[in-house]
């Protein structure tokens, strides 16, 4: 099976196609998150307890998260912090939550809030790199 290259007269198309892909991921998330934002209502929450959750609640396989209470509605709701992020309890976070539908709450922080996805963007950010730069080559380049 032969491998079939894209060829293109110079490496500004190269990397126009490289970050235009990579824009576009990063672009989407972002939009995403700015959804989110859109009419959502901007409280606070108190961190009860750190709860532990996963295969067997021992070392191996298993996350902490925070438990985080606050009022919505006129009523209480218990939400999940991120995983893997234990907070001291009695600790007072900014939540992040719908009216129509509170227990979708998260936490509004940088690491909460944008770091974590940013992180998996990381995956389909390699594997847009990796066929980029196997698929197209540069037309008299020695490295394409």
């Amino acid at each position: 099976m032969s491998q079939q290259l894209i060829t293109v007269k110079n490496n500004r198309f190269k990397a126009g196609i490289l970050l235009g892909g990579l824009l576009v991921i990063l672009g989407t998330y972002y939009l995403i998150k700015i959804q989110y934002k859109k009419g959502a209502v901007i409280t606070e929450g108190i961190v009860t307890t750190n709860y532990m959750h996963g295969i067997n609640k021992s070392d191996f396989g298993s996350t902490v998260s925070a438990e985080i209470r606050f009022y919505a509605n006129d009523s209480l709701v218990t939400i999940l912090g991120p995983e893997g992020q234990p907070m001291d309890v009695g600790l007072i976070v900014p939540i992040l939550y719908h009216a129509n539908n509170p227990g979708n709450a998260v936490v509004y922080t940088f690491d909460a809030f944008w770091l974590h996805g940013l992180i998996w963007c990381i995956l389909p950010s390699i594997f847009w790199v990796a066929i980029s730069l196997s698929v197209i080559g540069v037309k008299g380049s020695e490295f394409g």
